[in-house]
């Protein structure tokens, strides 16, 4: 367990903010800004730890324990910021999306290629097989990226299965959960309606709003995505931890062939055909992708000009948080040998 002060946690907060963000991004995976910002192996570590003694502790209150025993105090900050995100930043990431869509995923674009070649200069193919695993990946990412969505889907069975799967954009980086889930057909339902029907319900008993109605069953339906969700959660961080201990190398060259392969997902110069659309939110009022083209951009146009400044801008960011991580651990390092 890493040893952190206020400020520390703090900083902790906004990185689980970007990745609640991104994970409500199809396309963008959640895990993969997990990975950038330095705290994924500790998440997927910290989740592990998880069994049927940690819920004994949460029902006895004994949270001294719960923190020393399982850092507890990093998951619910994590799990804090993951749901502030839902009722913040992707707002605001939906108006941003109005004013320039090319520009966002253009951002989006030129951060995730920087963290891949982060993540191919930090892990080199030493033999065959973790080229094959690189190959496996690869063909995988492309896979998703290709696939085309299903009718929406509201039962509960199907609904748990949902929530099982899409908590691999926050474990596995370079595979976006929200675009899972629009794959499945269920990505409004799950990510916009019932999210919409728990903040009507919230404003309800508050009093806030006394015209609205209760939709029970998009109500029912959350509650069953999100125990779906967290037992996906814990399953999956306890997989992932295994390989990653026993096969690091390996484990690591596939994540760079998803990442690889989701590149295309992501592709900025689009042309997407929406079943629904309406207001400025464009991200939260969309059903299904119902057709999808990527075309060259024509550098001649100024727009396209804007968009690869944009992935160029993204692209330094990212590097340039990597490189000044990079040397604060060094300078760290150092003073503790000295």
């Amino acid at each position: 367990m890493q040893q952190r002060n206020k400020s520390d946690y703090l900083i902790l907060l906004v990185k689980s903010i970007l990745m609640g963000t991104a994970n409500k991004l199809p396309g963008v995976s959640g895990g993969l800004v997990a990975l950038i910002t330095g705290f994924y192996h500790e998440m997927i570590l910290t989740l592990k730890k998880i069994n049927f003694k940690t819920f004994q502790l949460v029902i006895k209150g004994d949270f001294k324990k719960l923190n020393s025993n399982y850092n507890m105090l990093f998951l619910v900050i994590i799990l804090s910021g993951i749901i502030i995100s839902y009722f913040t930043t992707s707002k605001i990431l939906d108006f941003f999306f109005y004013v320039s869509e090319l520009n966002v995923w253009s951002f989006f674009f030129g951060m995730i290629i920087a963290s891949l070649v982060i993540l191919v200069r930090n892990n080199k193919i030493n033999n065959s097989k973790e080229f094959i695993f690189l190959i496996i990946g690869l063909l995988f990412g492309l896979i998703l990226s290709v696939s085309k969505p299903i009718p929406e889907n509201q039962n509960l069975m199907f609904i748990f299965f949902c929530g099982m799967i899409s908590i691999c954009g926050m474990i596995i980086p370079g595979i976006s959960g929200s675009f899972l889930l629009i794959l499945l057909g269920n990505y409004k339902l799950l990510l916009v309606d019932s999210v919409d029907a728990l903040i009507d319900f919230i404003l309800i008993i508050l009093g806030i709003n006394n015209e609205g109605e209760i939709n029970f069953q998009l109500i029912k339906i959350l509650l069953v995505f999100s125990i779906g969700s967290i037992l996906g959660l814990i399953v999956l961080s306890n997989i992932l931890s295994f390989f990653i201990n026993r096969y690091r190398n390996i484990t690591n060259q596939l994540i760079i062939g998803f990442v690889s392969g989701s590149l295309f997902i992501i592709w900025p110069w689009n042309k997407v055909i929406l079943e629904s659309s309406k207001g400025f939110d464009k991200l939260s009022n969309f059903e299904v992708i119902s057709s999808d083209l990527r075309y060259l951009p024509d550098l001649n146009i100024t727009s396209n000009i804007i968009a690869l400044a944009c992935i160029i801008s993204g692209f330094i960011i990212v590097l340039y948080i990597e490189n000044y991580a990079s040397r604060k651990k060094n300078i760290r390092l150092n003073r503790k040998e000295h």
